[in-house]
């Protein structure tokens, strides 16, 4: 996913942790709470919300070129394990789900409100906080969190799904 595309889908879940109506539209039609973000959708592809519970971090492969994705996380848990003996910290569960050709999966994580300033520094990296009443830093910790459950996805190269399991190690691989 684009920068610009992380964004706006940060504000869309930023969105979905302060209105729970919307959470619900969001989750029974996320295509068209996409499009209204401007997000471009791929034709032919059914988008399905997943909802991460609390401490629960989701890997998104995608459904090509799979075998760069896993091996590049292979090479992230090596260099994880030859640092730190804990790869993946106490009560952190790791789901991995694979999209389709015409499946897409959307990862709404946990709000930080319902998180521990611990939790929610092990979820975006250490590098951001937010406030009930700021929804930009919302979006921006939103952001972070999509940025690092999404491993990849069809349309990437192998370098950008590179870059994206390395921000997924800093985010969820503490």
């Amino acid at each position: 996913m684009e920068k610009g595309m992380q964004v706006s889908y940060g504000e869309i879940v930023a969105k979905c942790w302060e209105d729970a109506a919307y959470k619900k539209e969001f989750i029974q039609d996320p295509e068209a709470k996409l499009a209204e973000a401007g997000i471009a959708l791929e034709e032919g592809v059914n988008y399905k919300v997943i909802e991460a519970p609390k401490m629960v971090q989701y890997i998104v492969l995608p459904a090509e070129n799979t075998k760069s994705a896993v091996q590049e996380i292979a090479k992230l848990l090596l260099n994880k394990s030859e640092k730190n003996n804990v790869v993946i910290p106490a009560d952190v569960e790791i789901r991995m789900i694979q999209e389709t050709a015409d499946t897409r999966y959307l990862i709404l994580p946990s709000s930080p409100k319902t998180l521990t300033a611990a939790e929610l520094a092990m979820v975006t990296g250490g590098g951001s906080t937010a406030t009930g009443t700021n929804s930009v830093a919302q979006a921006e910790v939103a952001a972070q969190v999509v940025e690092g459950q999404t491993v990849a996805t069809t349309t990437t190269t192998i370098a950008e799904a590179e870059a994206v399991v390395v921000v997924a190690g800093a985010c969820v691989l503490v």
